[in-house]
């Protein structure tokens, strides 16, 4: 989603004069980096959730110091002691369940205001996880709320996983796409229908698709972030354009993930071959 920080989310942020930001799902902490370096310009704070980042958190700590909050848990263990929030940037486990709940939750902890419900930027509503769960680890979600999942690839117009190839095959995917409580899309949507308050939702579908919800009360009161938030409308009129563009990012990300897979069976190959030649003796013969 940090991609996509220039041109269409700092501006929103600005609009907004965010100080108080969440971001759900760090990974490897680019994004941290980059919302910290607006953080520390506006004399901010980022409250920072993710099980189990892929840098060292305490590094990040001691970088940062009291304008950053770090904690590796579950979103959901967490969202209810956090103090009010300007934005919250969700892009954690990519499911119904955890979406749907943490929208709910967040809406919680503002006490349903419509004017302190913080603007929501929620990634991966498109290709693949907008109508497909994906579990990280699929214990943490109760059973009643997890699809039939499997360890195998997806591709763009095929409801079902592929027995080879695809994209992410590594993880647990929906067996199927599309049907209720099923993807991150489906997720935002379902929040949306079942909340008291009014929303405005975007649905930028590029980059795996960015959905940005903000209630009608906030930019009412704010001119400079509802004249943001008309831009953007403005730019979804070439949406089919969009589209088009996204799809083709989609195939050459299949491709490329496919590719790496092959590069990476052949190094392992190379690997045990070479492995195989230090074990023969110069003369040629194979031990016995």
């Amino acid at each position: 989603m940090i991609r996509l920080w220039g041109r269409l989310i700092k501006p929103v942020f600005e609009a907004a004069e965010a100080r108080n930001v969440l971001e759900i799902g760090a990974e490897y902490g680019l994004s941290t980096r980059v919302l910290m370096n607006y953080i520390n310009a506006v004399d901010g704070h980022l409250h920072c959730i993710d099980p189990s980042p892929l840098f060292e958190a305490d590094d990040f700590r001691r970088e940062y110091g009291e304008r950053l909050t770090f904690y590796g848990d579950l979103s959901l263990n967490v969202i209810g002691q956090l103090p009010q929030l300007d934005v919250a940037m969700v892009d954690g486990d990519h499911n119904w369940y955890t979406v749907f709940n943490e929208l709910k939750a967040l809406e919680d902890l503002h006490g349903g205001d419509p004017m302190r419900q913080p603007i929501i930027f929620a990634h991966d509503i498109g290709w693949p996880y907008g109508r497909r769960d994906l579990y990280y680890d699929p214990t943490t979600i109760p059973e009643a709320f997890l699809q039939p999942h499997e360890r195998k690839g997806m591709l763009p117009n095929k409801a079902h996983l592929v027995d080879e190839g695809g994209m992410n095959l590594e993880l647990c995917n929906a067996v199927d796409e599309g049907g209720p409580k099923n993807g991150v899309l489906t997720g935002v949507e379902d929040y949306i229908a079942q909340s008291a308050l009014d929303f405005r939702f975007l649905n930028l579908p590029f980059y795996y698709g960015l959905g940005i919800l903000v209630t009608e009360q906030r930019l009412a009161a704010n001119p400079a972030l509802a004249a943001q938030i008309s831009t953007l409308e403005q730019q979804l009129q070439g949406e089919e354009l969009i589209r088009l563009a996204e799809h083709l990012r989609i195939v050459e990300g299949v491709v490329l993930q496919t590719l790496q897979r092959k590069l990476e069976a052949s190094e392992q190959r190379v690997a045990e071959l070479e492995a195989q030649l230090g074990e023969t003796p110069q003369g040629g013969a194979r031990q016995p």
